[in-house]
């Protein structure tokens, strides 16, 4: 190629700036950023013809957003002082009023005499990724909204099935209290009052009051309508409460719950209530799943270990095992083998567990029945 075919360097890179999705800028670190140059593509970014930047009739700081500008002059003020490049996002104002987000990357790359950094960068428009970005939290807001909506009607209908032995569960409490309170006041109207067997007799009913309280206090937290809060969590305890609360049920269809804990099992980071609602979901599904219970009754197993930095817990159970072709719908909404059930109750498991960052999984036991397990976060150690 001869030496007129060849492009002139500064051809070349004037055919670049056109080319590129935003605009080229020099500026000085001064209020407002006045610039001694812009490329050509100011104009679709700002509305702005480079001329009018350039002669300084308008500074870039002037129409960057004002709930932006602090942000930004600390981002170039940081890069300026240590010499370093920046990136930021913010938004601006084009010559029409129009908002736009723009991605901002820049260096100083001289000093004036008075230490005034001189600034190249690059600035280009990104509205379409910040307004997707929105658009998907604000989707991923009302999944989560949804899915706190379907786990708490979810518990609501669980403990509307538990209320026939929750009721018989208070049942017990409230008749104790009603006969020591009868006890007590007949000891306070005899002649010669016994004090010390009233105060036995009050402290007596001030337990079972207490073992009543601790029933509607599980059912309230079960019940309330909530946002996931996920916190460290002390996994003995979670893993204790939902014991208690799953065995109301469990006595009452001749179950036993028997709960094996490891030693030195982890805090956890989790849902608790939420967490509580799943096991809660599978110890009933446990017990359903053994269809002709014996006499001398039925265990299933719930367990929590220490999994290397996992929590993992477990379900096991006695039933019949999982077939390939019910394992294919397990997890989806609407399908029950209860005449009365929603069908929600193992879809929700595992959208919970799912939020959890975890699986719900299933494995068919070797001798009979399911273990249904997941895992969970150990919680970091504070400093």
């Amino acid at each position: 190629m001869s030496e007129l075919q060849t492009p002139s360097y500064t051809y070349q890179l004037e055919t670049l700036l056109k080319n590129l999705p935003g605009m080229a800028y020099r500026c000085l670190n001064l209020p407002h950023w006045p610039m001694d140059f812009v490329s050509d593509g100011c104009l679709q970014l700002s509305g702005y013809a480079n001329h009018e930047i350039v002669n300084q009739q308008v500074l870039w700081g002037d129409f960057t957003h004002p709930d932006d500008i602090d942000f930004v002059e600390q981002e170039v003020r940081v890069s300026a002082d240590s010499g370093r490049s920046f990136e930021c996002e913010y938004r601006i104002f084009t010559k029409d009023g129009t908002e736009k987000w723009v991605w901002e990357r820049g260096q100083p790359i001289d000093y004036l005499e008075d230490g005034t950094a001189v600034i190249e960068g690059f600035i280009t428009d990104i509205t379409d990724k910040k307004h997707a970005e929105m658009a998907l939290r604000r989707a991923e807001k009302e999944v989560r909204e949804h899915r706190e909506l379907l786990a708490h009607v979810d518990r609501i209908n669980s403990m509307g099935e538990m209320a026939s032995a929750m009721a018989h569960e208070l049942n017990q409490p409230l008749t104790a209290i009603s006969l020591y309170a009868t006890t007590a006041q007949s000891l306070f109207e005899k002649d010669s009052p016994k004090i010390d067997r009233v105060a036995d007799v009050l402290q007596k009913l001030t337990m079972q009051s207490h073992r009543a309280g601790a029933v509607l206090e599980r059912m309230q937290k079960m019940t309330k309508h909530r946002e996931s809060f996920q916190e460290t969590v002390d996994c003995k305890l979670m893993m204790e409460e939902v014991h208690k609360l799953a065995e109301v049920e469990a006595r009452q269809r001749n179950f036993t719950i028997a709960l094996m804990l490891d030693h030195d099992l982890p805090k956890a980071h989790c849902d608790a209530i939420q967490i509580q609602q799943v096991i809660l979901n599978l110890l009933r599904n446990g017990m359903e799943a053994v269809e002709h219970p014996k006499e001398t009754g039925e265990t299933i197993l719930l367990k929590a270990a220490n999994n290397d930095g996992l929590v993992t817990i477990s379900i096991v159970d006695g039933g019949s095992g999982i077939s390939k072709n019910s394992a294919e719908e397990l997890y989806q909404p609407f399908r029950s083998s209860k005449e009365e059930g929603m069908g929600l109750g193992l879809s929700i498991s595992k959208s919970i567990i799912n939020a959890h960052g975890s699986e719900l999984a299933f494995t068919n036991n070797a001798d009979k029945g399911t273990t249904f397990y997941f895992t969970l976060p150990a919680a970091k150690h504070e400093s």
